[in-house]
């Protein structure tokens, strides 16, 4: 915990009620718990032991009570931090433990919820088993007879629930992963995924390349977007209030900056109002009617302008000065300016489109040549390298059990191994055929098959005699998918985390 600043130790002391001291309780065995991880679960001594609810599935509380699921499954979760000891942030551990128990608790309801639909019964020997391995009646182990009978009657109803429950839990969740049959065709046809694998010659064209002539054009088009504007605004709640407040404005002997301290509501009135330097278009994203830009462009030093709707209330703006709207032509005063640095950020964000289409004329004009000439010549004529990648079969998603699209020389390449276009105009190719452009994440590229082989025997024997365990393994994965259904899911965890365990 960071050491307080002076600036800490000058503030006035706050008053200590019932609720300071619980929330002082709280934080002082938060930290036992996250150093220690040990003892009761954390909220136990700050609630008595009731029951504190986080939410419903299908309408059945989701509890946190000591002893049931939910709470055991924190002090599991809470060891492992601990066991990991990573040193984060403390609330975060907190929060973070909380969170993945009471995940565990929601699926926990959900699969108990498919097994009393199926009609899954436990019978009582089983949870006689199930309790004679309980390690609280174990002694030099062997179960302790007297032990569970000095155990009372309330607590003991609660434990043969709660293992009735894990049972009915471990045997959907089994029946699942085990009851699952694959057939030798299929581990055969996946097996099989891992080839034909494929090597090309890449061309790529970024969208980094993107002409500062384009961006000088942009500009022109838009000059309004990239007027700098320097202004101070006044922002209230209502229009009716806005224009009272402006007629103030208009008043002699009201300066701006005095009203805006007074009655704005933005984050600028306590620099009396004042917003600095801004573009137009960001000026246009706080507008609701775009067009209202108009207005806030016509303005003089000095000028005030009528209330204009924004995403904060309304608001009515003073121009500090002039405002600077850029060179209608290529000079170098606008290459000086920064406009361009600024238009580039905005077209990668708002115009990507624009971007896209110049990348990909200029790859189509390529790829058109080289088809002729060759890849490796035309490269060589427009000074582009031609980059190669590893053998790869289709692996849509880049799935760890298969060889995986990727190369340090082309940055977002792995991209496209979540692209159908990609895989289709890759794997169609013939020898010396060249493809038509592929947009990828953050170029073009133009692709020339370099070679073809069949999949590696050691990957296909992998598959052949792992499948099942990787299958499982996804089957696994997928169990929350499958048993919870979200719209029976009522999920307040943030608010009862911050009542129950952080103590506000």
């Amino acid at each position: 915990m960071a050491e307080p600043t002076d600036t800490d130790k000058k503030k006035p002391r706050i008053p200590i009620t019932r609720s300071t001291w619980l929330y002082i309780g709280s934080i002082v065995i938060l930290v036992i718990v996250v150093v220690t991880f040990v003892g009761a679960p954390v909220i136990t001594s700050t609630v008595g032991g009731r029951s504190l609810v986080f939410g419903s599935y299908d309408g059945e509380d989701i509890v946190y009570k000591p002893g049931n699921f939910f709470a055991r499954q924190y002090e599991v979760v809470a060891q492992s931090l601990r066991d990991a000891g990573n040193g984060a942030n403390l609330e975060l551990q907190i929060r973070l433990a909380w969170r993945e128990a009471f995940n565990r608790a929601v699926l926990h309801k959900a699969v108990l919820h498919t097994a009393s639909d199926a009609g899954m019964v436990v019978s009582e020997s089983k949870v006689d088993k199930m309790i004679a391995q309980d390690p609280r009646f174990l002694v030099n182990g062997r179960f302790d007879a007297d032990a569970y009978r000095n155990t009372g009657n309330q607590e003991r109803f609660s434990m043969r629930n709660f293992h009735r429950e894990n049972a009915k839990f471990d045997q959907v969740v089994q029946d699942s992963l085990t009851g699952t049959q694959f057939s030798s065709a299929e581990r055969d046809f996946v097996a099989a995924m891992t080839g034909p694998q494929r090597s090309f010659d890449v061309v790529r064209f970024p969208f980094s390349e993107f002409p500062e002539a384009q961006i000088e054009l942009f500009v022109n088009e838009n000059r309004d977007l990239f007027t700098r504007l320097d202004l101070a605004v006044v922002t209230l709640a209502e229009r009716e209030e806005a224009d009272r407040i402006r007629g103030d404005a208009m008043t002699p002997g009201n300066p701006f900056s005095n009203l805006a301290r007074t009655y704005s509501r933005d984050l600028y009135a306590d620099q009396d109002g004042e917003m600095g330097e801004v573009f137009g278009y960001e000026l246009q994203q706080e507008l609701t009617n775009p067009s209202d830009l108009d207005v806030l462009l016509a303005l003089k030093e000095g000028d005030i302008s009528e209330p204009v709707e924004t995403t904060s209330g309304w608001s009515f703006y003073q121009a500090m000065s002039n405002p600077v709207v850029p060179a209608a032509d290529n000079s170098q005063s606008t290459k000086n300016s920064g406009i361009l640095t600024e238009a580039r950020s905005y077209m990668q964000i708002y115009e990507q489109g624009r971007i896209q289409d110049f990348v990909r004329a200029e790859a189509e004009q390529f790829a058109a040549v080289a088809r002729t000439d060759g890849l490796e010549a035309r490269a060589a004529q427009v000074r582009r390298k031609v980059l190669s990648t590893g053998f790869f079969p289709i692996n849509y998603g880049n799935l760890q059990f298969f060889g995986q699209i990727q190369s340090s020389d082309i940055p977002d390449l792995s991209d496209a191994a979540y692209r159908d276009s990609f895989f289709q105009a890759a794997f169609t190719l013939v020898a010396d055929e060249i493809s038509d452009p592929i947009l990828l994440r953050q170029s073009a590229v133009v692709l020339k098959l370099r070679g073809e082989s069949p999949a590696p025997e050691e990957s296909r024997e992998f598959i052949a005699d792992y499948y099942e365990a990787i299958a499982r393994q996804f089957y696994s994965q997928g169990i929350e998918t499958a048993f919870i259904k979200e719209d029976l899911l009522k999920d307040n965890f943030n608010q009862a985390f911050t009542r129950y365990v952080m103590g506000n």
